[in-house]
């Protein structure tokens, strides 16, 4: 359910649409490959984070939760094929240490993109801002604060959620997932 290119999108949206209209389509859906599955004991997940101590969210191995961000935007319209780092900030800017290790790993060939999530005006560092004006996104992550942050797999799966992210530990949760070689 998560395609790899847009030409597949295309496809499978197509498919999802005829099922609302025609009812011979329901029976080909099987529960067990209509769900996203999730991957809580995966090797990719981090173990140095802050996954136990949140409250709510989506947790190690899960899929992204969609939130609804204005009209016709939602979160997973923002995801792709890459690593998704959602950075909550009001700030003007994502921390130097971070963009360092950003910078240092998409220099080693790793797929990233940062999205600052909160602001309403665009974040330095950030390839994308999301404004969360109603705080909608922070609460159905369970963000109590700026700083906080949820790492995506390419396959659209959370590896990693931090309470206040720093440089250290996203770097070695990035290279955990990305089962790069060196630190």
């Amino acid at each position: 359910m998560t395609p790899p290119t847009r030409g597949f999108r295309l496809l499978r949206d197509a498919v999802l649409s005829l099922s609302l209209s025609e009812p011979f389509v329901g029976p080909l859906y099987h529960w067990r490959t209509s769900r996203p599955h999730e991957y809580r004991h995966s090797p990719a997940n981090s173990m140095d984070d802050d996954n136990a101590m949140f409250k709510v969210g989506p947790g190690h191995g899960a899929p992204p939760q969609n939130v609804h961000l204005g009209a016709d935007d939602h979160l997973l319209d923002h995801l792709d094929h890459r690593f998704s780092l959602l950075y909550f900030t009001e700030g003007a800017a994502v921390p130097d240490a971070l963009q360092a290790v950003v910078s240092e790993l998409q220099a080693r060939g790793l797929p990233l993109k940062v999205i600052a999530v909160g602001s309403a005006q665009p974040v330095a560092g950030a390839d994308e801002t999301l404004v969360d004006a109603d705080d909608h996104l922070r609460q159905r992550y369970g963000v109590p604060a700026s700083d906080a942050a949820y790492l995506l797999r390419p396959d659209q799966h959370v590896c990693a959620r931090w309470l206040s992210l720093d440089a250290t530990r996203l770097r070695t949760a990035l290279i955990n997932a990305a089962g790069l070689q060196g630190a």
